[in-house]
């Protein structure tokens, strides 16, 4: 029995809660392998980083499923009401070859970027997305506990994930040193 439009748009914003739960969590973890360093621990950091990641990429991926079927069930409003087909296309698109760039670069062998341009993809693609979601909660901030606990979760998350960024700024010879 296919969902109706009141149902499939509940779908939605669970599925975009979650989405953002994880994309916070997957910040934490991004955060966690920053911190590691050099150290042995790298290698495990790496990949509950890249696996965090790839669960966010997931839970995206049925978000925008769940988009598709809330369109297939209002005759498409949703989409032209958020701006048409093609600038959704064009979203999703630039959406997931943002992933991709920031995936390749978690994917490096050492923990520490080891070029300006890795750095300013990954933390300048992680800011684009975190304030899509941030505004989303922090814009609705009183309406709903849900949206209260979303917004503090992603910016805890995402301070985490500055200062773990901030820290391998510096080179290895002066983070000995200090």
């Amino acid at each position: 029995m296919p969902l109706g439009a009141e149902e499939t748009a509940l779908v939605v914003r669970v599925t975009a809660r979650a989405s953002a739960a994880v994309f916070a969590a997957s910040l934490v973890f991004a955060a966690r392998r920053l911190a590691a360093g050099d150290t042995v621990d790298v290698r495990a950091a790496r990949r509950a980083d890249v696996g965090a990641f790839a669960v966010f990429l997931a839970a995206h991926t049925i978000h925008f499923a769940s988009v598709a079927l809330l369109a297939a069930a209002t005759g498409g409003q949703n989409i032209r009401d958020a701006g048409g087909y093609i600038g959704t296309f064009v979203v999703a698109g630039a959406f997931y070859a943002a992933c991709a760039a920031v995936l390749r670069g978690k994917l490096r062998a050492p923990a520490r970027w080891t070029t300006a341009a890795g750095r300013r993809t990954e933390i300048g693609t992680t800011a684009i997305v975190w304030i899509v979601f941030f505004q989303a909660y922090a814009l609705r901030l009183l309406q709903s506990l849900w949206f209260t606990a979303l917004a503090v979760a992603l910016a805890a998350s995402l301070a985490m994930f500055a200062a773990a960024a901030a820290r391998r700024r510096k080179p290895q010879a002066a983070r000995v040193l200090l």
